[in-house]
């Protein structure tokens, strides 16, 4: 199926960061997890729109939504005045969402809601979400994981046939809910029909006085509505990043992905694991990158091209056919059949032409 809808839920401070950056802006592989999670999204057919919950230094966050203007979808922004909870956070996304008459599902306008802070997440996955969605009549579906330690999780709660009843949080669990292994990603499908009645009944009867989405489901279970789920088929695309130490170990998962995006698009990477390319490089087909070399920013690097080893290009442009070795570039322009290095450094703004041949321990400004 196709949704017309996508909300991203990007209001949060992100207080274990220790930075005064909003968590949404953290970069991994030169990019904000902000942008990566859009990336995914905006890689749907057919949305219509896509609204980001702004709330701490909404500003900040605004800005980084700019650029989108060539896309099918509208992007637009929606401020939570006040940090709530995610049931509110939803409650002001919906302000830029049309309003439609009640239902029982299927009304042929659902919404994916997720978080801002799960920047592996892909569009296949997204994909497989909406389409379970569809295929199952459901007024809401759950993209779930197993894991083998729950801590810290919402653990998805059935009756006794198996069927969803309600995601109640790891602070609010009772008895024998600790042991769910079943917990919940935060990715969502709803049917907007029904979406905006659920989020009117919550109440911040938790012990964080918060108005949480994940109450919704209990509601709309509780009005006969049917909820399902999808387990995600891989556990380390839902994976959300809360403070510095998982900001590091999603920055590695990506930059494992971008080299092997790569590598399927016909480049050569001698030894990966010490080179590091960030989301946005570009790189032609059949170049060769060598050990220890960093591609970073807006680089692009053409065809037949060698970089490395030990080479460090920024927002740098390199022609077809070049070689650099050991090279440091940063806003540069390198044209095509180019030799420099080793141990060369090239200025920012610098236009080097096609055929130049720079000579080791130069400095080029």
């Amino acid at each position: 199926m196709a949704l017309r809808f996508a909300m991203l839920l990007a209001a949060g401070k992100g207080t274990r960061m220790a930075s005064e950056r909003p968590k949404p802006m953290m970069k991994l592989c030169g990019v904000s997890m902000l942008r990566h999670v859009m990336a995914s999204v905006l890689g749907l057919d057919g949305l219509e729109r896509v609204v980001v919950v702004i709330g701490h230094q909404a500003e900040l966050v605004e800005r980084e939504l700019r650029g989108y203007d060539d896309v099918v979808a509208e992007v637009v922004a929606a401020r939570q005045p006040q940090q709530r909870g995610t049931g509110d956070a939803v409650s002001a996304g919906l302000s830029r969402l049309p309003d439609l008459l009640p239902g029982v599902g299927g009304s042929g306008s659902e919404v994916l809601v997720l978080p801002a802070d799960t920047p592996l997440i892909t569009t296949n996955t997204l994909e497989a979400l909406a389409n379970a969605h569809a295929q199952a009549g459901n007024v809401a579906t759950i993209l779930t994981m197993e894991v083998q330690d729950p801590t810290g999780y919402g653990r998805i709660i059935r009756n006794a046939k198996g069927a969803v009843t309600q995601i109640a949080e790891d602070r609010d669990l009772v008895d024998d809910q600790r042991n769910i292994r079943e917990v919940n990603t935060g990715i969502y499908v709803f049917d907007l029909a029904v979406l905006p009645v659920a989020i009117r009944r919550l109440a911040p009867t938790n012990s964080q006085r918060e108005y949480y989405l994940t109450d919704t489901i209990g509601l709309l279970s509780q009005s006969g509505y049917q909820v399902g789920v999808l387990p995600v088929a891989d556990v380390t695309e839902t994976q959300g990043v809360n403070d510095l130490a998982q900001l590091v170990e999603a920055e590695e998962m990506m930059r494992q992905r971008i080299i092997s995006r790569h590598v399927r698009g016909g480049v050569m990477m001698v030894r990966p694991e010490t080179i590091t390319i960030d989301a946005e490089v570009e790189i032609a087909k059949g170049s060769t990158i060598w050990p220890n070399t960093l591609l970073l920013g807006h680089t692009s690097v053409g065809s037949a091209t060698e970089v490395g080893p030990g080479s460090r290009l920024v927002d740098t442009v390199v022609g077809d056919g070049t070689q650099l070795v050991n090279v440091d570039a940063t806003g540069a322009t390198i044209g095509s059949a180019v030799q420099a290095g080793p141990y060369v450094t090239i200025r920012d703004g610098v236009v080097v032409p096609d055929h130049a041949v720079i000579e080791p321990f130069s400095l080029v400004k």
